[in-house]
């Protein structure tokens, strides 16, 4: 959207110097820090192709346009073109292609392609823990973004319901006498079953045959054992149900579920095939493929000595079934930067295997969250196999609560059940926005206090403004302002009413630079910086009427009402598309 301020630069530079509009149209900038200007235009490139040097071009296209175009300033500072637009002309550029406000993160790069976005994906048989926020809300967030920016998404949770974590479990059970009747009096399967995967882990680390017993439990399981499937069926039906809890909280959904369960029998004819390729080799006993070819020095296992399966074999097996069945363009797989090695090996096998969709393949790693611990004093994070476990139900939960407190405080007026409403949509929105407001291959550091904050860089923080904003239109119809005139942009000629309509149009492109990298934190930041002007704006008319939104002139009430309501929907939109609610009211 920002282009439509630039269009006419863009054209004009471009004939000035012969050289196709497009070749100027991707240089423009950020100012440098301290610059008082709304964009800069860079001549380092220009000037090369113009045989000049840089600060001579920068002169020279400032004057042009000082002398050819309206509505906007230029001033050559260096190697730097800096433009600052009239705030009328802002508003009349604007302001009438947001008469439909989610037009600002609209965008159609990926018209006509498929993406398939495989996030969250849990092993099961245990709650999902608090560091699942990450893969879980990254990948959700990516999926609304493509999704806005006109990709075909299909959203997969490719669940960990297979392999050696289930042989553990199975030998527990069996080690400890357990039986189905074990069952009918525990009002928490899942925390039964994830205690008794701590316990049987604890042993295994200490005891190698209870580790080998685990592993043929597994081997039996991929073999077909009646006993081991009907236990597993038990485990994954009791952790399915308890997962799915958290997600319509979290407002999450998938189109496929096919865990790696579902692709316990498509491994043989992997197998089979890169043995035809004479890929496999025999490494102390392992089966592997080279990858040297590849500039990797270690191999890759695919299958383990007692011939049971790895992840490599699966994820290629599901690869081949999603390519199968979807056609993407691109396929991302949201997990930590910790498997970055492990989909780097499986990635380069399917390359030698000739997939067609080898290059769509994106590995979108991400650091670990961090909770402060008090014992300790110290920033840690938690694993289930430590048996300290920090569930993501429980702090979803608890800042559900913490949020119903600060409302009770701020708006006693607010109860019931949209009292109720608000407090989730902020205590989810707080866990969530903490999150994703970081770049992604960062730790992120969580605590309740800082989150719930209603100022600074937070979700409360950005669902305020918003309903700071509904509450201004509410008012408009109330002291029933002639609503069904259109605004008149011209009006809007204050600095603050520019820098909220220039954050909104910086969206559009926060959102496809946001998928390109895919990451969240572009747009989440491109909102904190909508917000902020927004702030800015709205707070200057607490000290003059004639500033506020509703002021004594009821045509300038209107136009100011028309970019309030832009701005409104736009917050509201990007708060979506980042997986949080908009509330009305707080």
């Amino acid at each position: 959207m920002f282009e439509l301020l630039t269009r006419d630069l863009t054209a004009l530079i471009a004939a000035h110097l012969t050289l196709p509009p497009e070749r100027i149209s991707g240089l423009y900038s950020q100012p440098t820090k301290g610059v008082a200007a709304d964009i800069a235009l860079p001549c380092f490139q220009l000037a090369k192709a113009a045989a000049v040097a840089p600060p001579q071009l920068a002169v020279s296209l400032a004057s042009l346009i000082g002398s050819r175009l309206s509505g906007v300033a230029a001033t050559a500072t260096g190697p730097f073109v800096n433009l600052v637009f009239d705030p009328a002309f802002v508003a009349q550029t604007l302001l009438p292609q947001l008469a439909d406000p989610l037009q600002a993160l609209r965008a159609a790069p990926g018209a006509g392609r498929t993406v398939c976005v495989d996030f969250s994906s849990p092993n099961i048989a245990k709650h999902l823990a608090f560091h699942h926020i990450r893969s879980t809300m990254i990948g959700n967030a990516l999926c609304r973004m493509y999704g806005a920016a006109g990709w075909k998404v299909v959203r997969i949770n490719f669940l960990g319901d297979w392999g050696t974590a289930f042989g553990r479990l199975i030998a527990g059970w069996k080690r400890e006498g357990l039986s189905l009747d074990s069952l009918s009096n525990v009002d928490d399967q899942v925390l039964f079953f994830n205690q008794l995967y701590v316990r049987i882990s604890r042993e295994g680390d200490a005891d190698p045959t209870v580790a080998a017993e685990a592993r043929a439990w597994s081997k039996k399981l991929e073999d077909g054992d009646a006993e081991a499937l009907a236990l597993w069926e038990v485990i994954r039906s009791a952790s399915l149900a308890a997962t799915k809890r958290v997600y319509r909280l979290l407002g999450v959904d998938f189109d496929d579920w096919n865990g790696e369960a579902h692709y316990r029998n498509a491994m043989g004819p992997i197998v089979a095939e890169l043995r035809d390729k004479q890929l496999l080799k025999l490494d102390q006993g392992a089966q592997v493929v080279e990858l040297t070819s590849l500039g990797m020095k270690k191999p890759c296992m695919i299958l383990r000595s007692d011939g049971g399966s790895l992840y490599t074999t699966r994820d290629l097996a599901a690869s081949d079934d999603r390519y199968q069945r979807y056609h993407f363009d691109r396929s991302l797989i949201v997990v930590d930067l910790g498997q970055a090695l492990h989909f780097k090996e499986w990635f380069a096998v399917a390359k030698l295997l000739g997939r067609a969709y080898a290059a769509g393949l994106r590995h979108v790693g991400f650091g670990v969250v961090l909770m402060w611990n008090e014992e300790e004093q110290a920033w840690a994070k938690t694993a289930t196999r430590k048996g300290v476990p920090m569930i993501l139900m429980d702090v979803l939960e608890e800042s559900i609560a913490r949020a119903r407190a600060i409302i009770d405080e701020k708006n006693p007026a607010i109860s019931g059940a949209e009292r109720e409403a608000i407090a989730t949509a902020v205590g989810v929105g707080a866990v969530v926005f903490n999150d994703l407001k970081h770049s992604r291959t960062t730790d992120v550091k969580f605590t309740f206090a800082e989150a719930l904050r209603f100022d600074g860089e937070t979700g409360p923080y950005l669902q305020f403004a918003h309903a700071r904003l509904c509450s201004i239109e509410r008012k408009f119809q109330d002291e029933a302002v002639a609503a069904a005139l259109m605004p008149e942009a011209r009006l809007l000629t204050l600095a603050d009413e520019k820098q909220v309509l220039l954050a909104i149009a910086r969206l559009r492109s926060a959102l496809e630079r946001g998928v390109e990298a895919d990451e969240p934190s572009i747009l989440a930041q491109a909102l904190l910086h909508l917000a902020a002007a927004i702030a800015s704006w709205l707070t200057a008319g607490n000290h003059d009427a004639n500033l506020r939104v509703l002021c004594p002139d009821a045509q300038l009430s209107r136009s100011r009402l028309g970019l309030a309501s832009a701005a409104r929907g736009a917050l509201g939109e990007g708060l979506r598309l980042l997986g949080l609610q908009a509330p009305e009211r707080m």
